[in-house]
Order: structure tokens, then sequence, then C-alpha cells
């Protein structure tokens, strides 16, 4: 019997097939290099000494403390934890301003890297860029007072620059403004040169000198800001301001006439979202008007009046009840048309939310 070309090559086709798969039968399937904690989300619980709850994407999943059942001979995370921010290494940073500490963990297994006890005096929060963590620190809290007309030269706040290769800071950058909230972009620092209500100045740094090269004011004291398509968004307790980031020109300000209190700015799919005490609002991420109802309100015993912690992406809204600070609190969340999806006991004072 005559074999042509073509037919030779359907039988070697299959042979090749099958070998294949009896070779893959016989093989280990791959290890998964991420850890127990991918495709979920940490809840940051201030404390006294300060956790972490893990909670899996579908909700399913919720492990307290992660940092202590990996780490059961560690040291703990220490108190008043304030902030996480993660580098490009798998490594995640949580800052615990009331120990003066930051604690490095694999961000996708929680294990234990190093820490970082010198240089920083109540750290709040941190960015990476280009090899280095830049992470402001409100320093002795000397200066409360804030006078527009003639803002005051002696505020000891700063910005610590540590070398993610070596794990130390290397320098500060003084800032005479306070110094909170602080994003990366383009190649430059933005720091919130605002706190407490205080100040209105939004201080640009250029990584490359470890320099303030400008400032930006605002009309008002702001709380939180975002960057977004070239333009800065800039929110007060009883003000929405747009500018432009390179040149800091303001394009629009929304005065709210019956919001006050509004804090926790999230822009998330051209929608801006914002929290008034107990309640979430929510509008076009470019409205110079003012969003007539809640989207929700949820109910909480809460000291404080106001939701401890928010967040809003992949179409759900988050929030976190800080609770009383001597018992467990909780979190919601809700999908964007505010219904409630699920409520989960968390640790004390949870206060921040951080995708994996």
């Amino acid at each position: 019997m005559k074999i042509n070309k073509l037919s030779l090559l359907a039988l070697l086709g299959v042979f090749i097939l099958n070998s294949c798969s009896n070779d893959d039968d016989n093989l280990e399937p791959l290890p998964v290099p991420e850890g127990d904690y991918t495709d979920g989300f940490f809840v940051l619980n201030e404390g006294g000494i300060g956790t972490v709850t893990y909670i899996s994407d579908d909700l399913s999943t919720v492990n307290q403390d992660v940092f202590a059942s990996v780490n059961p001979n560690a040291a703990d995370l220490g108190g008043f934890a304030q902030s996480i921010f993660f580098d490009d290494n798998n490594r995640a940073y949580i800052i615990s301003n009331g120990s003066n500490l930051i604690t490095v963990v694999d961000r996708y297994t929680f294990e234990l890297i190093d820490v970082i006890d010198e240089g920083l005096t109540v750290p709040k929060y941190g960015v990476v860029y280009n090899g280095k963590a830049y992470v402001t620190n409100n320093n002795t809290y000397d200066d409360y007072t804030y006078d527009h007309t003639n803002p005051p030269a002696s505020y000891d706040d700063f910005i610590a620059v540590i070398d993610l290769e070596t794990l130390s800071v290397e320098s500060t950058i003084e800032t005479d403004s306070y110094t909170e909230q602080i994003i990366e972009e383009d190649g430059l620092i933005y720091v919130n040169g605002s706190s407490f209500g205080y100040g209105n100045t939004i201080n640009v740094i250029n990584p490359s000198s470890n320099s303030v090269e400008k400032i930006i004011s605002t009309a008002n004291g702001v709380n939180s800001f975002e960057i977004e398509d070239g333009l800065m968004y800039a929110l007060s307790s009883n003000s929405y301001e747009v500018f432009n980031k390179d040149n800091g020109e303001q394009i629009s300000i929304l005065e709210f006439a019956d919001l006050s209190g509004a804090s926790n700015l999230v822009l998330e799919d051209d929608q801006a979202y914002f929290t008034v005490d107990r309640s979430v609002y929510v509008m076009e991420q470019n409205s110079t008007t003012e969003p007539a109802d809640a989207l929700l309100t949820y109910s909480s015993t809460s000291q404080y009046g106001a939701m401890y912690g928010f967040a809003a992406k992949d179409g759900r809204i988050y929030i976190a009840d800080g609770g009383d600070f001597s018992s467990d609190s909780f979190v919601e969340i809700y999908s964007t048309n505010g219904s409630l999806l699920k409520n989960i006991t968390v640790g004390l004072g949870p206060n921040g939310f951080y995708f994996n």
C-alpha cells in the first residue's frame, strides 16, 4: 500500500499529539507562583495594634490577621496601622504611624521580608517610583494653625525617601506644609499639603532633585485628590475642584450648596464617588452640579459618625465602619446601584482597602 506525503504527515501529527498527551498525563502541575492571597483584597485594621484581613474577590473566603497567621514568631505590625502601598516586585509595605514602622511583606504570601524602623516620624502614606519609596511623615504635629493670608513657615512634616534595595531612609524632603496623601503620576510626586482642614496646597515634587518644583493652590483645604487624563481632581469638605495637573490652572470648581463634610474622593469609570457621614454620593467625573441624593446610606453605631474607609473599584463600592475600637467592626460591599452584596466582620477600626 502506498502512503502519500499528506497521509504520512497526518499520521505523524496524530502520533505527536498522542505522545504529548501521554507525557502531559505524567507531568506534575506547575506551581502557582503568587500565593494564598492572590485575587482578593486586604482590609487594613488600624487597631490599637494593627492587623490585616484578607477577603477573596468572590467574597466567600475571609482570613483574619493574616500577618500573624503567616508569621507567628514575628513582632506585630505596630500601633495604629495607617496604610498599605505596593511596589513592582511583589512587595507590600504596611505603615504603622503609632510605632514609626513600615513592615515589608510578600504581597501574595504575606511572608515577612523586613522592617523599616529608622528615619520615620509618624509616617502616613507611601508611593513607589524608580526604585524608591516616598513616604509622608507628620513628624511632631507642632503646628495645627493655618492662616491663608500668612502661611506659617514652621511646619515640620517631611517626606522620607527610602531606597528599596537597602530598605533604609536615604534622604528627606521638606515641604513647608503638611504632608498627607501622595500620588505618583508621569514621573512626578504629588503630595496633599492639607490636613484636618488646614492648608490649601498640593506640592509637586521632582524625584530627580528631591525638591518641590511647583505648588498648586486650592480654594479650600483638600482632604483627598485623584489624577486622571492630565487632570487633578481635589475634594474638600465643601467643594470639588478640577485642575490642569501640569500648570496648576484651576479649570472648574463646584461649591457644594447642600452637602457638607465631603471626603474620600475616588474616580472610577468616569464617575466621582465620595462620602458624607454614612452616605455615598456619585456624580459625573467632570460635573459642575452636586448630586441631589445619596446613592446609599448604611447603618452604624460608630462613635466617629462617618465611614472610616472607602473605595470604589470594578463595579463595587466598599465601605469600612470604624466601630468603637474596642471590638471587631465590619466592612460592607455594594454594587454600584447601591445594593448590598455582603457584610463581613473584620478587625478593630478598619480604615482602608487594598486590592491584590
